[in-house]
C-alpha cells in the first residue's frame, strides 16, 4: 500500500493485545479513531439488535433488565462457529458498516487546520469484514500470550481456554501479519509501546505532504 496524505490506518492484531492503548496513543497525536468495539456494545442496547438477537438466538441470551447477556451471547457463538457467523455477518457487520462509513466519509471531507491527520480504524475482525481496501496502511499488534492471558483474566474473567478459543475464530494469524504493512510488538511498559507508535506516527503520518484544501 502507498503512503497517502492523511492516512487511513487499520488497526488488527491478537485478543487482549493492548488495541485500546494503541488507539489511545493515536488519539493524542491527533488522529480521529473509529473503535469498534464500543460500537458494538452500543449496538447491543438499540432495540432492533435485541429483536434480532432474540430471533435468531433466544430470550435466553437475555439477563433480567431486559439486556443483551454479552457474556452468555459470546460462550453460545464461540461454541458453534455457524453461529459466530451468524451474529457477524448478519447482525453486526451489516450495521457497523453504516457506521464506519459515516466516519469514514467525515474524515475525507474534513479539510483545513483542525482535519484529524488521519483516521484509526480500530476494528479487530476488519479483514474478515472486508474492510482492508479502506486503508492506506494495516498494523497488526501482538503481545507476549502470558501478558494477554493475564490481561484477559483481570479485564473480562476469560480463562487462558476461551482466550485461546477467541484467537482460534480470527483466523489465520500469520496470513494476517503478512498481509499487514507493519508488526508491533506490545512486550514492554505503556510508555515503550508510545514510543514505537511516534516513530511509526513520524514515518506514516507527520513525514508526508500536507493535504490539500
Amino acid at each position: 500500500m502507498s503512503p497517502a496524505a492523511r492516512p487511513v490506518i487499520g488497526l488488527v492484531g491478537q485478543v487482549c493485545a493492548g488495541k485500546s492503548t494503541v488507539a489511545e496513543s493515536f488519539r493524542r497525536r491527533g488522529a480521529a479513531v473509529y473503535e469498534a468495539d464500543k460500537l458494538v456494545h452500543a449496538l447491543y442496547r438499540r432495540e432492533d439488535v435485541k429483536q434480532d438477537v432474540r430471533a435468531r438466538f433466544g430470550a435466553e441470551m437475555f439477563g433480567a433488565d431486559g439486556e443483551v447477556d454479552r457474556s452468555k451471547l459470546g460462550a453460545r457463538v464461540f461454541a458453534d462457529p455457524a453461529k459466530l457467523k451468524e451474529l457477524t455477518e448478519q447482525v453486526i457487520f451489516p450495521r457497523t458498516r453504516v457506521e464506519l462509513m459515516r466516519q469514514l466519509e467525515a474524515f475525507r471531507a474534513a479539510s483545513g487546520p483542525n482535519a484529524a491527520p488521519a483516521l484509526l480504524l480500530d476494528a479487530p475482525t476488519l479483514l474478515e469484514a472486508g474492510y482492508a481496501q479502506l486503508c492506506d496502511k494495516l498494523l497488526f499488534l501482538s503481545a507476549p500470550k502470558a501478558r494477554r492471558e493475564a490481561w484477559a483474566q483481570a479485564r473480562n474473567g476469560w480463562s487462558a481456554e476461551e482466550l485461546a478459543r477467541r484467537d482460534a475464530r480470527l483466523g489465520d494469524e500469520t496470513a494476517k501479519r503478512a498481509r499487514c504493512d507493519e508488526v508491533l510488538e506490545n512486550a514492554g511498559s505503556v510508555a515503550e509501546l508510545d514510543e514505537k507508535i511516534g516513530r511509526l506516527w513520524k514515518r506514516w503520518v507527520s513525514g508526508l505532504p500536507a493535504a490539500q484544501g
